[in-house]
């Protein structure tokens, strides 16, 4: 009897299923009141037994979640912060959005400092960056952020309203639109990049170049190689120099991704590519030229063949299978194909009620007719926006 308590062993955690706790809990419960007790779910006694194993099949839920932290690839929240601290690495955080060149208009000489506020119709505000003094003309200009973390939107014509009351100060508004902030990374992303990273402390292998690049704010996917021979070789399909490495990289800054790759790689290793930066080496002062590629984007788009499914929760689903933003899968990421059985494990995974009869993909615009895989270049990348995901019912 003692043991049934017992879920921890050198094992490991054991998760018993609910019905070997019940079972449990009525044998408890004859040992104390005698093997003749009634415990049907329909007397007094088998209902209290019934809320005893649920409550026990609680802890033991609970108990599997919290040990299950220590592993990466499950770990979420704070533990998963705690375990991507141990290789120097963090979540990306959220970030503002950035309105640029936001007209001010008032009386000459009227002084706005930094941290003026002022909003959208739809309530968000911002707040100014710097001091500026209104000019004789009764203008000037000066740079908003969004005062809340993540994507706030704010577009052309959007930020109309005066908040701050500043004399002198009359009308505010933006003839561009806001660079759109990010939330902070997901918990999905972020075990993404710690597997993407985790040789990120290492220099020159393969595996350390990729998780520098990884690590450059922005990049989300990227293909890499190299060529040890002596001689210009042709490897999948990309033509590379003699000893020389290359990468393929979608997102992140050109210079970032330049500073990256000159770091990190060998020295004397050449480069490949068509987007060429010059960055300078802090060590030595010498100014290189780095090369690598930017993947070209490739539409596609999507048939989905299904009873009982909302065109917008598809839409949904396949944007975010496709990012990279659905538990156990990838997406759409430099050279990776286009895959209609993956695109439908992932719709089921996030909306398991849905009914899929086929998935076609096809090159846009093509209409989809097929279930084959498309398969990319190592310098491509698959993408799809909202009008390329159709339901046939």
């Amino acid at each position: 009897m003692a043991n049934l308590y017992q879920y921890i062993d050198s094992t490991g955690l054991i998760v018993p299923d609910t019905a070997t706790i019940l079972a449990g809990v009525y044998a408890e419960y004859q040992a104390a009141f005698g093997s003749d007790i009634v415990l049907t779910p329909d007397t007094p006694q088998g209902v209290l037994a019934t809320a005893e194993a649920l409550a026990r099949t609680q802890v033991v839920q609970n108990n599997a979640a919290i040990t299950n932290m220590i592993n990466p690839d499950v770990a979420a929240g704070v533990f998963l912060d705690a375990l991507l601290a141990l290789t120097g690495m963090q979540r990306t955080p959220a970030t503002q959005t950035l309105v640029t060149g936001v007209t001010l208009s008032g009386v000459a000489g009227t002084v706005i400092p930094a941290g003026t506020l002022a909003a959208t119709a739809a309530g968000d505000q911002f707040a100014s960056l710097s001091t500026v003094t209104i000019g004789g003309g009764g203008t000037i200009t000066v740079n908003f952020a969004s005062v809340a973390y993540g994507p706030i939107p704010c577009d052309i014509n959007a930020l109309n309203v005066v908040v701050t009351n500043v004399l002198g100060w009359e009308t505010v508004n933006n003839t561009v639109a806001g660079i759109v902030g990010a939330s902070t990374q997901s918990d999905i992303g972020a075990r993404s990049l710690r597997n993407n990273t985790l040789a990120f402390n290492g220099v020159s292998l393969a595996e350390s170049i990729t998780s520098a690049l990884y690590n450059v704010p922005g990049v989300t996917s990227l293909f890499f190689q190299e060529n040890v021979a002596a001689t210009t070789q042709t490897i999948n399909g990309i033509s590379m120099v003699a000893h020389s490495v290359y990468a393929c990289v979608n997102g992140g800054s050109d210079l970032n991704v330049a500073a990256a790759l000159l770091e990190n790689k060998s020295s004397g290793a050449g480069w490949n590519g068509g987007t060429s930066v010059s960055v300078i080496e802090p060590a030595s002062g010498q100014t290189y030229t780095v090369k690598f590629d930017r993947p070209t984007p490739v539409e596609i788009t999507v048939q989905i063949t299904s009873p009982n499914a909302a065109l917008a929760d598809l839409q949904t689903a396949v944007l975010s299978y496709a990012a990279g933003q659905v538990a156990g899968y990838v997406g759409w990421t430099v050279g990776a194909p286009v895959n209609p059985f993956e695109i439908a494990g992932a719709i089921l995974l996030q909306f398991p009620y849905m009914t899929i009869n086929s998935v076609f993909v096809a090159l846009a615009p093509t209409v989809p007719t097929s279930s084959a895989i498309i398969a990319m270049n190592v310098n491509q990348i698959a993408f799809s926006v909202a009008s390329d995901i159709t339901l046939v019912t």
